[in-house]
């Protein structure tokens, strides 16, 4: 069936795959960034960043409601920087744009829970905030905000614009001092930073690959597995053993997690002489793995 809908649009079915979940991650992902800011963060009028902080801020203030100056706030930089975006961040992002401006006005509509305790709460809003931000971005697009200036000034002119984020987080974070007490402020920036703590430990899970290197006598029994099986591209070198000369081959690939186990399972069961090395690989780019243009 997946075939028959990749051959009427006119793209491969690993293709077709990779789309159907970067949409199943980034509408999962948009939802729980509602979640957390509709139901923890603004009822406690606590502080965030970037142009949902902005958002916030002009909520408490005056009543406007943060699905729409969300939506506005974020076709101004979509205005601004369309042309520069690659076309399938773009479109992701401008798909979760549209999809949390709606989502906070129907979650908006739901009584929030109520948690006595602000440091619990905090916690469950950044933990809410940094798996939901983790999770769109795995998909290769963003909430967009701020992250569609600093791309878009990145492709057009290879500068990094980290620090200038951070600043520009900071300034939003000290607009609150005119809406909310100092204790929310405080515990706005103790939300900030759990949030980023949890989204790169995340982050750090979905992209890192295991690297299998497996030196084995059975290099196409092994490799046979690895490619038609586990899917995985494979690199095949001669060697020798060391210590009596005999011929071996080695054998290395990278793998997800759950690939991982499934090749030791298969070593165990038909080729318990081989050696099996793993190590940890941070990030992966190429084919099959995270995009370069990502």
């Amino acid at each position: 069936m997946l075939e028959n809908i990749a051959a009427r649009l006119r793209v491969t079915p690993e293709a077709l795959k990779e789309e159907l979940r970067t949409f199943f991650v980034t509408t999962v992902g948009t939802l729980l960034y509602c979640v957390g800011t509709v139901f923890f963060i603004k009822p406690a009028m606590l502080p965030n960043t970037g142009v949902m902080g902005v958002c916030l801020f002009l909520n408490y203030l005056s009543g406007i409601p943060l699905g729409l100056s969300n939506a506005v706030f974020n076709f101004a930089l979509f205005l601004f920087a369309y042309k520069m975006l690659p076309k399938r961040f773009f479109y992701w992002t401008l798909y979760s744009t549209v999809l949390m401006s709606l989502g906070m006005e129907f979650f908006a509509r739901f009584p929030a829970p109520v948690i006595a305790d602000r440091m619990l709460l905090v916690v469950v809003a950044a933990v809410l905030h940094g798996i939901a931000l983790a999770t769109v971005f795995s998909g290769g697009g963003s909430t967009g905000g701020i992250d569609i200036v600093c791309v878009a000034v990145r492709r057009k002119t290879g500068v990094e614009l980290g620090n200038i984020s951070m600043l520009l987080n900071f300034a939003v974070i000290l607009l609150f001092f005119w809406v909310v007490s100092v204790e929310n402020v405080v515990y706005g920036l103790l939300l900030s930073y759990i949030t980023s703590l949890v989204m790169n430990g995340d982050l750090r899970a979905f992209s890192s690959r295991k690297e299998a290197m497996i030196i084995t006598s059975e290099a196409e029994l092994v490799r046979n597995y690895i490619v038609y099986t586990l899917h995985r591209g494979v690199t095949i070198f001669d060697a020798r053993g060391g210590f009596n000369s005999d011929p071996r081959h080695v054998l290395i690939t990278l793998l997800a997690p759950r690939q991982e186990i499934q090749l030791k399972l298969f070593l165990k069961e038909h080729d318990p002489n081989a050696f099996l090395r793993l190590s940890v690989a941070s990030e992966v780019l190429g084919k099959g793995f995270q995009k370069w243009e990502e």
